[in-house]
């Protein structure tokens, strides 16, 4: 059988950076192997589902190119691929569990099954002891009903011993305890699923192969297990992947900063930036040189077993350092493509496409976001504040009037010129007529230019400027300074 595998969020928020990385791994490995990558959402709980989070988590793997092969919102051969949608089926799938005296109707209230809880934990040796709704006569049962009790439906596990085992792709060799698990939910009383029975059903009935999912999943594979023996069923292999934390060493959370898939898109990060550093969560490779991977890079480099059992902790600043990598490999008119998806540049004018795109090819490099770059693009067109904090600036180099007031002679007695070459040739004349050189020259210039110690190379932002917003600069500044 061809290797199938799913992405199958709650659908209670935004697609946020564990979940994404999940959906990395899953499309990975089905792209790797020739597989189907299928999406499923896990929606039993209406309390804690959301419609729209639905479409969100949608556009959100669209946006990293990790378009699901089929599922919600795309269609399929094993409709439906939403728990809500197929209560039918997990209510007919429960009958031979029943039939087979491995289910049954349970009628504790909920205030009796929460004290037999804690009675539990206190207890612990009696946690394989018979519930005494287990073999209930009809006439008990109806008696429960005449109550107006509404049964839920549990899975008989006091009878089971043994351990649990099963071969992670991720950790290797995994054994639990049959003890550690008491009888188990799989219908509540309104006869909708728990999440183990809904799971176990939709992966058989999808002919999931593999379930690669978050280490905290790792307590619910014993009992997903069992009920796969139960069926007769073939159970997937399954494979868990480490947490990823906050630097506190916590699981990451919204308390450590933005965390939702969306938030970093509107931020103005690429996605071939969080999919590279997802992809150094886990698969590793920081460390080994060069930590730069495409997504064919980290399909090339994909594998479960390769995975890394340890915890990844969430830097921020390497997320920064990718995306500023990523921005500089892309031309001036993508990444106009790209500033404008995020909104109008304030200042610039909308037809003039042209220049936009050489705004954002010579301050690319200077930028770490889209954000910021639009920043960037945005205090270019606005007149510059030479408030006092840039003249103290400036009066720190000698003569700091002398550079603009010489490169403006310059402009004033000759053409603008029309390459680089030509900027350069203007700074080295009014270089020499200034009386200043090096730094004394370059920094005070570009303070008059764009009120900043830092930017793109003079004569790429001269181009930039054009003849009358340079002049206009420099007589400002001078009258200010």
């Amino acid at each position: 059988m061809s290797l199938r595998v799913r992405f199958a969020p709650s659908p209670s928020g935004d697609l946020h950076v564990g979940g994404a990385r999940t959906a990395l791994f899953n499309w990975l490995y089905a792209r790797k192997e020739g597989g189907r990558y299928v999406f499923r959402i896990e929606d039993s709980d209406a309390d804690r589902s959301d419609e729209g989070s639905i479409q969100s988590i949608l556009e959100s793997l669209r946006w990293l190119g990790l378009t699901p092969d089929e599922g919600e919102g795309l269609g399929g051969p094993n409709p439906p691929y939403r728990q809500s949608q197929a209560l039918a089926l997990y209510q007919a799938a429960a009958a031979p569990l029943i039939e087979a005296g491995r289910a049954y109707w349970c009628y504790d209230t909920a205030e009796e099954a929460e004290a037999e809880r804690q009675r539990l934990q206190h207890h612990p040796e009696e946690r394989k002891k018979r519930h005494p709704h287990r073999g209930l006569p009809a006439d008990a049962q109806a008696a429960f009903k005449a109550q107006g009790r509404a049964p839920s439906l549990r899975f008989a596990a006091d009878d089971l011993h043994g351990v649990a085992a099963w071969d992670d792709g991720v950790r290797g060799r995994v054994e639990v305890d049959l003890a550690e698990i008491r009888d188990f939910n799989l219908l509540k009383s309104d006869g909708t699923p728990m999440y183990n029975f809904a799971c176990v059903v939709d992966d058989h009935r999808m002919g999931i192969t593999e379930v690669m999912r978050g280490e905290d999943g790792i307590s619910n594979t014993p009992r997903q297990l069992l009920l796969f023996q139960a069926f007769g069923w073939t159970a997937p292999r399954y494979s868990h992947v480490s947490f990823i934390l906050g630097p506190d060493g916590q699981k990451l959370s919204k308390r450590h900063g933005d965390t939702g898939i969306a938030r970093f898109k509107e931020k103005g990060y690429l996605p071939e930036a969080l999919l590279n550093y997802l992809g150094l969560l886990g698969l590793g490779g920081e460390g080994e040189g060069s930590e730069v991977f495409s997504l064919e890079d980290l399909k090339a480099r994909f594998s479960p077993d390769k995975l890394v059992k340890k915890a990844s902790v969430f830097d921020y600043g390497k997320l920064d350092f990718l995306n500023a990598h990523w921005l500089r490999q892309k031309d001036g008119q993508g990444l106009r493509h790209l500033l404008l998806q995020l909104g109008p540049v304030p200042g610039a004018a909308p037809d003039d496409l042209s220049w936009l795109a050489q705004a954002c090819e010579v301050l690319k490099g200077n930028a770490v976001t889209l954000v910021e770059l639009r920043e960037q693009i945005t205090g270019l067109l606005r007149t510059p504040n030479y408030g006092e904090v840039v003249l103290a600036q400036a009066r720190t180099f000698a003569l700091p009037g002398a550079p603009a007031k010489a490169f403006m002679d310059a402009l004033m007695a000759g053409a603008w010129p029309v390459d680089e070459a030509g900027f350069k040739a203007l700074m080295k004349q009014a270089q020499g007529a200034s009386g200043v050189k090096g730094k004394d020259f370059f920094m005070p210039l570009r303070l008059a230019l764009t009120a900043t110690e830092h930017g793109p190379e003079l004569p790429k932002l001269l181009a930039l400027l054009g003849p009358a917003r340079t002049k206009e600069r420099l007589q400002s500044f001078l009258a200010t300074l």
